[in-house]
């Protein structure tokens, strides 16, 4: 089972600079988990309402072995039967994010669309899976060709959900020109969608857990 919303979020987001985007940085990270968590969705396998439940357990336990950090902990929030929020609270575990990393980048490794570096921080050597110059490209001209279409693909309205959240299309699209041109076509097709009303509701919930997150780890290490 293919992650594609995940895969095409950490081809176009993934950066080495003085921070490794999906290695060290909080919000990137929590999104990541968070496209994941639509892909799971949005391929029947999981139902994200007023909490998160198995829609289908055949694939759910057929899911890949580097999400099963990410089953077991959604399992833990079923059991405990809390609110969206606490469920999705998830999206901020530092050891899920690493591990879907570790997965998505080791398929992408095979099919050579990113190149595998050893990058070393102020704290730590990380293995960082850097998205080809190609590849990269083909993901934005794929966004770029969806966006304008009068039939997304819901991975396609996924990524470009998490990207209007992030405030991000615009390091995307630089020409001011185009990207209007694309937000307005893609509004018009896409805004009154029952698909994408629902995943933007719960990109806000995500946004409202990562800003509290942020907030409380600034607070403790202050």
């Amino acid at each position: 089972m293919q992650l594609k919303t995940a895969n095409n979020y950490l081809l176009l987001t993934e950066r080495i600079g003085k921070k490794p985007m999906l290695r060290t940085r909080f919000t990137a990270q929590a999104y990541f988990v968070f496209g994941a968590l639509l892909d799971l969705m949005d391929q029947g396998v999981l139902t994200i309402d007023n909490s998160i439940e198995v829609k289908d357990q055949s694939k759910f336990d057929n899911l890949p072995t580097y999400l099963d950090g990410l089953k077991n902990r959604i399992l833990e929030e079923i059991k405990k039967k809390g609110s969206l929020v606490q469920s999705l609270d998830l999206i901020t575990s530092w050891d899920i994010a690493n591990e879907i990393y570790d997965g998505v980048g080791a398929e992408l490794l095979n099919d050579k669309l990113v190149e595998k570096k050893s990058v070393k921080t102020n704290l730590d050597t990380h293995t960082i899976y850097l998205p080809t110059d190609e590849a990269r490209k083909k993901v934005v001209n794929y966004l770029r060709e969806q966006m304008l279409s009068d039939k997304v693909e819901v991975p396609a309205i996924s990524l470009v959900v998490i990207f209007e959240q992030m405030d991000a299309l615009k390091w995307l699209f630089t020409d001011k020109e185009e990207l209007n041109t694309l937000t307005e076509t893609f509004q018009q097709n896409d805004s009154k969608t029952p698909l994408y009303k629902k995943e933007k509701a719960l990109a806000k919930t995500a946004q409202d857990i990562i800003t509290k997150k942020k907030f409380w780890f600034d607070s403790w290490l202050s």
